[in-house]
């Protein structure tokens, strides 16, 4: 896996002889006191090359410090940095790419909940540390405009924090109209309460809004939440001078799902439910992200069967084709072009007929086990799979005869949304987006996991930067998920029906389809895959229990998107919703 390593950090050491280096099973982390930080991660991207930023979180420390045998079972395993520091309640991680080496860091501090900020190193951190004051209060030192990520401005909670419940806080009282209306007494019915957490007013929205931008224009246009260009619910603000935008804003939180929380609450194979709901429309990638990171944390990856592997390969690459073909007709539509629409979608219900035949669902799937696949592939899958892969490219030779040279089309793509290397650093974009933009960083490449590593395709990228670069992208992508599902097909078509689907452990170690009891190790680990969007990570801290101490996911919308504002600043109106459809964000994850 592409960890740096100790020695890759001698000169760092000299510079910071209070830092400490942990080279682990699963990750290599920089321990490094707060008011040594920022000076820390500038040299790890100036001097080092550690330039595209992944994520910046926090790790609740209250169970643990609270239960003295469990803090000494993860202090062992070296997860906590400054382990002596018994009255710091959160430890905050950073997470750092060297795309040109190939090499990924963790960066840890501990804080009582201030930390200074790293916007001025990345713009992504600046969303990630709302999120970080959003759900666990952290107050960050210098941040431009510390505003809720998700809830709504006068929300008064921290929903991470340990202290905070599941099922929330019921203090609001909420009837239903059937007794408002017609006086019907629900009392002790339907698992009725009439109160129930707090929801927002029109006044909390109010202020929410009005905090994001200061007006510097003319009008303030809203657009969405609700609203078939936004694809999903996403609510953006556009200071207009005219028809020129001065100034975008996005405020999410408009799809509460409380995935995170709910993962320390949920058994490894019970998650797994909860990752098809995030991005929906790539659950089989989404639930093999989740299953190759536990399979990681717990050292069994290398033991799954090569026909789990490849099956769960092949599927990924088919629900990545029509992940893009919903991009591709959805993003015609909003352009105008009605005809790509209804061709991507017949192809599309093509794939999702094979995914409900071979799995029994078509949206939210759960095939992938911790282990391998739920059950083997029917009789009869593969002739189906190869008949719509000899099709298929010649369908969409069709539509690029329609579209890439249309001269509408490339009035409206070309040289608009540019991004350039170093703003997609920066922004920490990833999958299609960063690809667009001539930097091929592909999960599958750099660290491979199933099959990846015994299939051959290449990595698309861009020259220019722009929606015209990101549309040939996701084209391209498509033709390779051809050529690695064609190579799946005939790895599969030669194993035996008796072949194993299914690691079912050795040993103390006892692997079943449903999961139940599955103890990880205590440990922790940083695992990603690559997703139709882009890379889809899980930042995993066992304390050896049958459920997460921590779950940390990283949504690759969530931080494609952050880099939107940027690309609509002294654009048209008209422009938005192509900027928009070529960063192919769903709210499902951005929302978690």
């Amino acid at each position: 896996m592409p960890w740096a390593k100790e020695s890759d950090f001698q000169e760092l050491l000299k510079l910071f002889p209070e830092a400490k280096v942990v080279e682990g099973s699963n990750a290599t982390s920089i321990h490094i006191p707060k008011d040594k930080l920022i000076e820390l991660l500038k040299y790890l991207k100036d001097k080092l090359g550690f330039k595209l930023f992944l994520e910046h979180s926090v790790v609740d420390l209250k169970d643990l410090l609270e239960k003295e045998k469990e803090y000494n079972k993860v202090v062992k395993e070296n997860i906590i940095a400054f382990p002596e520091d018994k009255e710091s309640r959160f430890m905050a991680f950073y997470i750092l790419y060297n795309v040109d080496e190939k090499k990924r860091v963790i960066v840890k501090t501990r804080t009582n909940g201030t930390l200074p900020t790293i916007e001025k190193l990345w713009f992504a951190g600046k969303w990630a540390e709302r999120e970080c004051y959003d759900m666990f209060g952290i107050q960050y030192e210098g941040h431009e405009n510390l505003v809720r990520a998700f809830m709504w401005d006068t929300y008064p909670y921290f929903p991470l924090r340990k202290d905070f419940p599941l099922e929330g806080i019921p203090e609001q009282e909420l009837p239903s109209l059937n007794e408002v209306i017609f006086g019907d007494n629900l009392e002790g019915t339907m698992n009725y309460e009439r109160m129930h957490t707090r929801v927002p007013t029109l006044e909390d929205l109010e202020v929410t809004e009005k905090k994001r931008l200061k007006k510097k224009a003319q009008i303030v246009l809203n657009w969405g939440p609700l609203h078939p260009g936004t694809h999903g619910t996403m609510w953006f603000l556009f200071d207009l001078e005219g028809e020129r935008i001065v100034q975008t804003d996005v405020i999410l939180g408009q799809l509460h799902r409380g995935v995170e929380k709910l993962a320390e609450n949920e058994m490894y194979n019970q998650f797994l439910v909860y990752t098809d709901r995030m991005d929906y429309l790539s659950a089989l990638c989404s639930n093999q992200a989740w299953v190759v990171a536990i399979e990681r944390l717990m050292g069994i990856h290398d033991k799954v069967p090569p026909k789990a592997k490849y099956i769960r390969t092949m599927m990924s690459e088919l629900q990545r084709i029509n992940s893009h073909l919903l991009w591709l007709g959805t993003y015609a539509l909003d352009l105008g072009a009605l005809t790509i629409f209804l061709y991507a979608f017949k192809e599309r219900e093509k794939i999702m007929d094979i995914i409900e035949g071979i799995t029994g669902a078509r949206l939210t799937i759960s095939y992938p086990r911790i282990g391998g696949v739920r059950m083997d592939l029917p009789e009869g899958a593969l002739e189906v799979i190869k008949a719509f892969i000899k099709k298929f490219p010649e369908e969409l030779r069709d539509w690029e005869t329609i579209l890439t040279r249309n001269r509408i089309w490339l009035r409206r793509n070309k040289d608009v949304g540019v991004i350039t290397k170093e703003a997609a650093y920066y922004h920490g974009v990833t999958g299609p987006v960063i690809r667009g933009s001539g930097i091929p960083y592909d999960i599958r490449k750099f660290e491979p996991y199933d099959a990846y590593d015994e299939v051959e395709f290449d990595i698309p990228v861009g020259e220019v930067g722009d929606c015209y670069d990101r549309y040939l992208v996701r084209i391209e992508e498509m033709k390779q998920s051809v050529r690695i599902i064609e190579q799946c097909v005939a790895k599969l078509e030669k194993m035996s029906k008796n072949e194993p689907f299914f690691y079912e452990g050795e040993g103390k170690l006892k692997l079943s389809l449903d999961g139940i009891g599955l103890k990880a190790p205590v440990g922790e680990i940083y695992s990603s895959g690559e997703n139709p969007r882009g890379e889809l990570g899980f930042y995993v801290v066992s304390n050896g229990g049958t459920t997460p101490y921590r779950v940390k996911i990283r949504p690759p919308s969530f931080y494609n998107l952050c880099i939107y504002p940027h690309l609509m600043k002294d654009r048209y109106i008209a422009d938005a919703v192509t900027v928009l459809a070529s960063i192919d964000p769903v709210v499902g994850e951005t929302d978690r």
